[in-house]
């Protein structure tokens, strides 16, 4: 097992590295000069101030030299300052993340309450009236549109129920039970589509390992169906759910700005917009790699759970 968690952290440190290069690239892809394109139509042809704006970035040194002090200065995460207000790119970023990661995590979680049970429960009651209902609602919870859910649920939750509050941010730190609240409504909509998601999977994992030889074996021993279901079926099947949930997890952090914007949640959706509104490339870089990064760390944890799961994989 340390032999194969020591190889998974090799590779996840080659991606990051590949990531972070991938990023750095894109500054010299684009068509045009980055630096007129930050200072716009306004400032791009004086000839000073692109010259500082170029020195401001960087690009007035070799290419090798660039790269060689972005990868340094990545190692350090140190990710240069905003171009908007000078204030470093990690400062935003440590202010941003907590909050997407604390919304994708309680997400993520009441999908997997919600989705699992569900999809236990339409496997078992194969072709019954219980799981053409349980399959309709995952097929619309699919199709649902996420913000159209979200104005939905603000109307009934806020503005005609008064039970939660529509939109909003409030620090852990300043008032807990208001931050939870304002948490709810946009952690709900978001786990409802992931729910549907991870039932549909559920169910068709659950499905295929119920049709196995095997429990046709301990049916006929007289294995008690809780304990074929539980014990032998579900630890058989959770494998894919297992995928299927890390996918939704790692997609929660760059996906979420319509929620963000929805109900006023400061995250990293919204930052990387606003940093893309503003022209503000050192922020767009930090946020990518950082998403990204994410995105592999998450899907490394995966793998190790399919390893403590299943011994076959180690």
């Amino acid at each position: 097992m340390i032999r194969y968690l020591t190889g998974k952290l090799s590779l996840v440190v080659v991606q990051v590295l590949v990531v972070s290069t991938l990023v750095f690239s894109l500054i010299h892809l684009m068509p045009g000069d980055p630096a007129a394109l930050v200072l716009g139509t306004e400032r791009g042809g004086d000839a000073a101030a692109l010259e500082e704006m170029r020195h401001k970035l960087g690009l007035d040194q070799p290419l090798l030299a660039q790269y060689g002090h972005w990868i340094a200065n990545f190692a350090r995460f140190d990710m240069g300052v905003s171009l908007y207000d000078s204030t470093p790119v990690h400062t935003y970023v440590l202010q941003r993340l907590p909050n997407t990661i604390e919304l994708a995590i309680v997400a993520i979680v009441l999908a997997a309450l919600i989705g699992v049970p569900l999809g236990i429960v339409a496997a078992l009651k194969r072709q019954s009236f219980v799981d053409m209902a349980l399959s309709s609602i995952a097929a619309l919870g699919v199709s649902f549109p996420v913000y159209v859910l979200g104005a939905f649920l603000i109307l009934l939750f806020s503005f005609k129920l008064h039970l939660l509050p529509a939109s909003g941010f409030v620090a852990f730190s300043d008032d807990p039970v208001k931050h939870m609240l304002r948490l709810a409504l946009p952690a709900i909509t978001l786990a409802l589509g992931l729910a549907a998601s991870i039932a549909r999977m559920t169910r068709s994992s659950m499905l295929e390992v119920l049709n196995k030889e095997f429990i046709q074996t301990l049916r006929a021993k007289g294995v008690s169906e809780w304990s074929i279901v539980f014990k032998h079926a579900f630890r058989n099947a959770i494998i894919p759910v297992v995928t299927v949930i890390g996918l939704q997890l790692g997609n929660l952090i760059g996906g979420t700005v319509l929620i963000e914007y929805l109900f006023n949640w400061p995250g990293m959706s919204t930052l990387l917009v606003k940093s893309i509104a503003n022209r503000d490339y050192p922020l767009i870089q930090g946020c990518i790699v950082v998403m990204a990064s994410f995105f592999i760390i998450v899907n490394m944890l995966v793998d190790l759970l399919y390893g403590l799961m299943d011994p076959r994989v180690r």
